[in-house]
């Protein structure tokens, strides 16, 4: 066996251990953490996680890392994916609920939001791994982009949208939270070069 070959303890560290611990995370925060919670707090940090990470966090992260073309590509394709989803949602619902209807324009809200996010990320940072550039360029993005979300809800004859301020609170607040921890992540995918693209 050589050098290379030989398991060491921070392979099973990285490899077993802290994904091990992110996996129960993942599933002990809806599980177990979101009763206790308000439901303000509930819509923001776990009914959204799912929507926080397929049309921010992603999106924004290839934006600021990659281009703003891998930035647009990956919120399209997750964008699309959770409009999907939500499109789901909706016909499960419209089986209850005939106000309902599938195809809603919220539905497109979503893959708008999260292109125009990695696209703009990527567009403002321009390649650059200036941690303050990569900060602006995801505060930015991922507030106009929650705008453009906000919007088709406004617009939708689902009435989605009854207390305007509550809506924009709970759409920008982990829009301006993800702006700030996805440069911070990106930040650290450049320590380690862990990059899709190389340092010139």
């Amino acid at each position: 066996m050589t050098e290379g070959e030989k398991l060491k303890v921070t392979d099973i560290l990285y490899g077993v251990i802290v994904p091990s611990i992110v996996a129960a995370l993942i599933i002990i925060f809806p599980a177990y953490l979101k009763p206790a919670l308000d439901p303000t707090l509930q819509a923001i940090l776990v009914d959204g996680l799912a929507e926080a990470i397929l049309v921010i966090g992603v999106p924004m992260l290839f934006g600021l890392l990659w281009n703003r073309w891998a930035g647009g590509a990956s919120g399209f394709i997750l964008g699309g994916i959770y409009a999907l989803y939500v499109n789901g949602m909706f016909i499960y619902y419209s089986m209850f609920y005939p106000q309902y209807v599938p195809n809603d324009i919220s539905t497109l809200g979503y893959l708008v939001c999260a292109m125009l996010t990695g696209y703009m990320a990527g567009a403002l940072n321009k390649g650059s791994f200036g941690f303050r550039r990569m900060l602006v360029a995801g505060l930015v993005s991922g507030i106009i982009g929650g705008f453009f979300l906000l919007w088709t809800q406004i617009i939708s004859p689902l009435g989605m949208v009854t207390d305007i301020y509550y809506a924009l609170f709970i759409t920008l607040l982990p829009r301006i939270i993800y702006g700030v921890v996805i440069p911070i992540i990106a930040k650290v995918f450049i320590w380690y070069g862990m990059l899709p693209r190389r340092i010139s």
